[in-house]
């Protein structure tokens, strides 16, 4: 249980992320387009957020790659507990009928 809340919250961090990444890449676009119509301080300004937004975006592009890599890694971890449990549940069954096989033998 705790594997999949883990992996959820996971996928939901990075999803969140993509999500900050791509509104924060508008924003500099917007920024960007704006350039045009604006002159003296407005375009230093202007030109600074824009820098800012763009290394904005990069560290939450950075990220978003980052918890899509621990989103993968948990489930993986995940996938290799549900194997161990059914593995852990055939072998039960199997001792269960060798359980059984001898007692009918006896």
């Amino acid at each position: 249980m705790q594997s999949v809340a883990a992996a959820s919250e996971a996928e939901a961090t990075r999803a969140r992320l993509f999500g900050v990444a791509e509104r924060t890449r508008s924003l500099a676009a917007h920024y960007a387009q704006r350039e045009g119509d604006i002159v003296g301080a407005d375009l230093r300004s202007g030109k600074a957020m824009g820098d800012q937004l763009q290394r904005l975006t990069e560290l939450s592009e950075k990220q978003a790659e980052e918890a899509e890599l621990q989103s993968q890694a948990k489930r993986e971890v995940l996938a290799q507990s549900d194997m161990r449990l059914r593995k852990a549940k055939e072998s039960r069954r199997d001792l269960v009928r060798q359980i059984v096989a001898s007692l009918e033998k006896g």
